[in-house]
């Protein structure tokens, strides 16, 4: 998984790389994980072409390292005084990895915005809702966090292009919305409760990677207002999924394959998904339906590879006319979860 001891994806050698220019910086950062929370907006503007050099050394490092898989079990070697491990042994040993897997909790996160303004601008998006879930494949959907965020002063291009266009993905109003009394400050320290560090370390946020530069850069905003600092490190739901695939089967599946059981449909409308907001106004687009909605993915795809007991904390109560709901992708086309200006 991306937090185990030792994991370096793309995104750790562009921060190694970085490294000595934060140090110069005066920056006091003695290692790449120190190092992490500086360097998210910087690996944000990269270009997939720019960030390819990085995935490149992360895939030599990978190779390497799958020389020897992970949970390996080194028995020593038999001689005349020793006997060799019994294979329960060895079974057993390999079932502990599956169970600490299976008992880790992981965060889901997205930050919605009442529009994106163009790249020169310091002010790029507005946040307005964020929604975030506790997970674990044991247990499912543990615990769940929803606010809706007052504004505050809002540019005067966000307000004009939001008054004369109109919200046509989660339909919050910019303004006399009495459902937003959390302000930055409130929301992100609320949110820090809610994502606990364990032993000093704030565990990894996981959201899908289209949403990634939104919710980072509102992230690191919501920090600025608050007078503080961003905590949380921001990894892609879609390479959890990959590596969770992988500890079981120690091969990776298709990227294809995991950004369409990521981007499945079929819980859009089911009960208890939405926030009670956005569920009594029949607004498809939620931030914490979102978070849940790749819970379900995680859940329906990685059930049986991993013998999960499936309950209705990992999918929700299938509807009986949810089989002829209209796919609210023939309705709604390319809302793109946010407007460009």
């Amino acid at each position: 998984m991306p937090n185990r001891k030792g994991a370096r994806n793309a995104y750790y050698f562009f921060v190694l790389e970085k490294l000595p220019e934060l140090r110069r910086r005066g920056l006091a950062v003695a290692s790449v994980s120190e190092a992490i929370p500086h360097c998210s907006e910087d690996w944000a503007m990269l270009t997939d072409e720019q960030k390819e050099k990085y995935a490149e050394k992360a895939r030599q490092w990978k190779a390497k390292k799958l020389e020897k898989p992970p949970c390996q079990v080194t028995a020593p070697l038999p001689t005349q005084t020793q006997n060799r491990v019994p294979v329960s042994d060895i079974s057993s040993a390999l079932r502990k990895c599956d169970q600490v897997v299976l008992e880790t909790s992981f965060y889901f996160l997205n930050i919605f915005s009442h529009g994106v303004l163009p790249p020169h601008c310091n002010q790029r998006f507005l946040p307005c809702e964020i929604g975030c879930i506790k997970y674990s494949l044991k247990d499912g959907i543990i615990a769940d966090f929803h606010h809706f965020i007052d504004p505050g002063e809002v540019p005067r291009g966000f307000r004009f292009h939001c008054q004369a266009a109109g919200d046509i993905t989660h339909k919050i109003p910019i303004s006399g919305f009495e459902l937003a009394t959390a302000n930055h400050s409130v929301v992100l320290r609320e949110l820090y409760t809610f994502i606990q560090p364990h032993w000093g370390t704030w565990p990894p946020v996981y959201c899908k990677s289209d949403d990634h530069f939104r919710v980072n850069w509102c992230l690191n905003h919501m920090a600025r207002e608050a007078g503080t600092v961003n905590h949380l490190v921001l990894l892609s739901a879609e390479d959890l999924v990959v590596d969770l695939y992988y500890q079981k089967l120690q091969k990776e599946p298709s990227k294809t394959w995991v950004c369409n059981t990521l981007d499945a449909s079929m819980w859009d409308y089911s009960v208890n998904t939405r926030c009670r907001w956005h569920e009594e106004n029949d607004v498809l687009f939620c931030a914490l339906a979102t978070c849940k909605k790749i819970a379900y993915c995680i859940s329906n795809s990685l059930a049986n590879m991993y013998e999960i007991q499936l309950t209705s904390s990992h999918l929700p109560l299938r509807e009986k006319d949810s089989q002829s709901t209209i796919n609210p992708k023939m309705i709604v086309l390319d809302a793109g979860r946010f407007q460009v200006i």
